[in-house]
């Protein structure tokens, strides 16, 4: 009897770590792919700087607000929402300071089982001083990670700075065999620099997992995806000016311990000495999110998983 009863508790287990293996899958909706590598969205220089706030992580609060204190003259903006378990048919609605500005169903950057990036280019909507967004969501078993604001903003009283945004949404994890993932600032040669400035953001990092960031080869931190910034966030600013080179800088984000962890965003700014010709912001081409297939491992586990859950029922009768 005490084998039968062990057995039996056994299969128990076996049973419990199977629906826990399968009820995230089905409340994350189908695979969304291996995401799309950071790539440069805007460029250019301009007598001025650039602005990078927001965050404070998963809340499930509705509408999620985030504020923004901004320069006057903004030439460029550009507005990340990030969220957690995106499925067809969700939407989210953006509104500045209490007027709507947009609705919009279908993420520009979805990866794995929904995590995704909506964005926004928003140039006119804000004034100088406290600005207020707000998202109103409809994502039956997720919620918004953050609200970003990235700007460039014109002063001629600053020097000026060459500027690099960069966006996307890759899903490094151990099931996609992604360990790291890196973006190239790509430029001719920078002369007369002084200071530079880079920001990152990176969604589901957990304290204690060893991941790691590196600017041209030099170590920034460890454990950087730690959820410092709020629940499963991490926005960071960091002073490059000593590890810069003359052209090309680039940023990598290693996976290490992390069982997976999403960068979305990177930018960088340099500012100049003297003037290096006329200010310009160029504009590309956005890149589309690919799907992909399913991890083998994530297929195997669901299979096997599900196998088990026959079998049991099949010998319950």
């Amino acid at each position: 009897m005490a084998a039968q009863y062990r057995g039996y508790k056994m299969k128990g287990i076996m049973l419990l770590i199977s629906i826990l293996i399968l009820v995230p899958l089905a409340s994350a909706g189908e695979w969304r792919g291996e995401g799309t590598p950071l790539y440069t969205i805007a460029e250019g220089a301009i007598h001025g700087g650039i602005y990078v706030g927001g965050g404070h992580g998963l809340t499930y609060e509705d509408p999620y607000v985030e504020y923004f204190d901004l320069p006057a003259n903004i030439e460029y903006a550009r507005l990340y929402v990030s969220m957690w378990n995106y499925n067809e048919g969700d939407w989210i609605e953006v509104s500045i300071n209490e007027d709507k500005f947009g609705e919009k169903s279908e993420p520009d950057y979805v990866a794995a089982w929904g995590v995704c990036h909506y964005a926004f280019t928003i140039t006119d909507e804000f004034s100088p001083g406290l600005n207020t967004v707000s998202v109103t969501y409809h994502n039956t078993n997720g919620a918004p990670y953050s609200i970003v604001l990235v700007a460039a903003y014109k002063n001629d009283t600053m020097p000026q700075t060459r500027f690099w945004i960069t966006e996307g949404n890759h899903a490094l994890s151990e099931m996609g065999k992604n360990d790291n993932s890196e973006v190239t600032f790509e430029s001719e040669p920078l002369e007369a620099t002084t200071n530079a400035t880079l920001w990152t953001m990176m969604i589901a990092g957990n304290e204690g997992e060893m991941d790691t960031l590196y600017f041209n080869s030099h170590l920034l931190g460890e454990d950087v995806g730690r959820r410092k910034s709020g629940a499963y966030l991490d926005l960071d600013r960091w002073d490059v000016t000593e590890f810069m080179v003359d052209a090309n800088n680039s940023v990598r984000f290693d996976r290490g311990e992390e069982s997976y962890i999403h960068p979305f965003n990177a930018v960088l700014a340099v500012e100049y000495m003297e003037d290096q010709g006329e200010d310009y912001i160029q504009i590309n081409t956005k890149v589309e999110s690919k799907q992909t297939s399913v991890p083998i491992a994530v297929v195997l586990v669901t299979v096997l998983s599900l196998l088990f859950l026959v079998y049991m029922v099949r010998r319950k009768k």
